[in-house]
């Protein structure tokens, strides 16, 4: 399992395929309004589904991200994401 889960944090680990896209849900809709930390500091790469899910969990929640001092690309789009320029609740 590239995902692990402890309480209210995502430990994202190796690299992170399309097939963990339905725990991952499962695990923000089972924290829907809490705040979630995202620590993607042992990850490689992780799938656009994945990312997308993390964005629109940015989008409604409280949420924080912990990335290793190696930059990577994923961590550029995450720290870009700006919610503001997002209508979905509107």
């Amino acid at each position: 399992m590239a995902i692990n889960y402890d309480n209210k944090t995502a430990k994202f680990e190796s690299v992170i395929y399309e097939d963990d896209v339905v725990e991952l849900r499962d695990f923000l809709q089972g924290n829907a309004g809490d705040e979630v930390l995202f620590d993607f500091s042992e990850c490689e790469d992780a799938h656009l589904a994945i990312l997308q899910l993390v964005m629109a969990y940015k989008q409604n929640y409280e949420c924080s991200y912990q990335f290793s001092d190696n930059k990577k690309i994923f961590q550029i789009l995450l720290e870009g994401f700006d919610t503001s320029e997002n209508h979905c609740n509107q």
